[in-house]
Parts: structure tokens; C-alpha cells; sequence
């Protein structure tokens, strides 16, 4: 398989949308509209398994780089979580991903 780039303006580009309206867990996960803990478990060792398998691959650098990047990924998890009950609170709150429609 070719590697996609993922600033090139092409494929996923980490912005996910295409990604995860097909991603097969997402959609059973959203699909009574809530999500568990239990269901964010599961993705949370799913995404570790792959690191397991990924681990070895990695030079130190790479080791370093990747590392770095997932902890500051960890802060903006954090960040939503944080922010997160007070959209919960907003009058105009959208779920799952839904536009919010003008009123």
C-alpha cells in the first residue's frame, strides 16, 4: 500500500470526518446515541494494541517524536473533556457530530 501523505490535501489528512462516518466501531458506538465507558475502553485498548504492534518498529527518534505527539494528543483529549459538560449545558448543543441549525 502507497503511503498517503497526511498534509497533502488528499486522503484523510487527520481531518476525520470521512474516516470515522465509516469507521465500523464508531458507528455501533453512537448508535443508541450515547457513549459508555465500556465503549471507550474498548477504543482505548484497540488503539494501544496498535501501538504494541508499532513499538518495535520505531527507532529511538521515531520513538521520541511519536511519544511526544501522543502526549500532547493526551492534553487535547483533556481539553475536551474539560469542556465538554459545558456544552452539555448550551442551549444550542449539537450531538455526534450533527450541524447545528440556524434558528
Amino acid at each position: 500500500m502507497a503511503r498517503d501523505p497526511w498534509f497533502d490535501g488528499q486522503g484523510i489528512d487527520l481531518l476525520r470526518d470521512d474516516f470515522i462516518e465509516g469507521h465500523p466501531r464508531w458507528q455501533r458506538y453512537i448508535a443508541d446515541g450515547q457513549i459508555t465507558a465500556a465503549e471507550i475502553l474498548e477504543q482505548e485498548n484497540c488503539i494501544i494494541g496498535m501501538l504494541e504492534k508499532l513499538e518495535p518498529d520505531l527507532n529511538d527518534q521515531q520513538h521520541a517524536s511519536l511519544t511526544k505527539i501522543l502526549l500532547e494528543y493526551e492534553v487535547l483529549i483533556n481539553m475536551a473533556l474539560v469542556h465538554y459538560p459545558s456544552m452539555m449545558d448550551a442551549d444550542r448543543y449539537y450531538k455526534l457530530n450533527q450541524p447545528i441549525e440556524e434558528e
